[in-house]
């Protein structure tokens, strides 16, 4: 079977498997690429955990600027942050998330990472995947660029 992905404009993009052909948005196409990973590490027995590739498109927060950062961190649930945090347990992570918030919630989340149990898979994976689908859907709309520096001008 083929695969092919094409990218038609700024976030759409156009998958083409066997004889079928979707248009999907960045934030799909990075949920297919998790998928055929699992898949993938499957079919030739290998371990693969769909937690750690969320996990591994949180940090993508670490290429937002701190602008983008704090619009984001305003639109998205703080227990959805704070299970992120938990979750990706990146000290890079946690600090740029932190020193992006307002102080009250900072000292807040803060003691929350201190205290909260690490959450279940089902739980985590949820809410990772609610501030990465506000993030590039930000993206898509504009509001945000997830792709610092990757630009270019003609």
């Amino acid at each position: 079977m083929k695969l092919g992905i094409k990218k038609l404009h700024e976030n759409e993009w156009q998958v083409h498997i066997g004889n079928a052909m979707i248009r999907m948005d960045c934030f799909s196409l990075e949920l297919l690429n998790i998928a055929l990973e699992h898949l993938q590490a499957l079919e030739s027995g290998q371990e693969h955990s769909v937690l750690k590739s969320y996990v591994h498109l949180a940090d993508h927060l670490m290429l937002l600027s701190p602008s983008d950062l704090q619009t984001l961190m305003r639109a998205v649930a703080n227990e959805d942050v704070l299970i992120l945090l938990l979750t990706a347990n990146n000290p890079d992570l946690n600090e740029k998330v932190l020193s992006n918030t307002g102080g009250i919630l900072a000292k807040q989340l803060q003691a929350d990472l201190e205290r909260t149990p690490m959450p279940n898979h089902e739980v985590a994976k949820a809410a990772i995947r609610r501030v990465i689908e506000k993030m590039y859907e930000f993206d898509g709309d504009g509001v945000i660029q997830v792709q610092a520096g990757e630009e270019r001008y003609i």
